[in-house]
């Protein structure tokens, strides 16, 4: 009986619902997708990963990326028109945002968000590896 009700409720939703070319189910391991080296704003000893991706995956809002700095690396300061929202994996790392340096210690769980255009960048002075994931929502230009 419960089966019958949820297959009849959803064939409904499923009738009632606008598809997309774009929409599809992506599901796979970060460690399928490969690291790229950033070298852009003077950035070194950072790896990205694209984990969903705008043009690949053919996501048609967001886009999920993994970034993993090592120990004195960084990210240089840069802005842009996305704001970014982070989720902190592991590390450390010291945060700039807006000339305002942040210390940023990163445990498993933190959060981040940074305003779209506003200047910051990322140095890991700590031991370990800082690892994070950022959604940034597609901008057509």
């Amino acid at each position: 009986m419960l089966s019958s009700i949820l297959s009849t409720q959803l064939k409904q939703r499923s009738a009632s619902m606008v598809t997309s070319p774009f929409t599809k189910f992506v599901k796979k391991k970060f460690t399928d997708v490969p690291k790229k080296d950033v070298t852009m704003f003077g950035s070194k000893k950072t790896t990205i990963r694209w984990l969903l991706d705008f043009e690949k995956d053919k996501m048609p809002n967001f886009a999920l990326r993994r970034f993993e700095i090592q120990p004195g690396g960084s990210i240089g300061l840069h802005s842009h028109p996305q704001e970014h929202e982070i989720y902190v994996i592991s590390g450390e790392s010291c945060v700039i945002t807006n000339g305002e340096e942040q210390k940023v210690v990163a445990k498993g769980g933190d959060v981040l968000y940074v305003p779209s255009n506003e200047p910051h960048d990322y140095y890991n002075n700590g031991s370990d590896t800082f690892t994070f994931l950022c959604v940034i929502p597609k901008i057509e230009y």
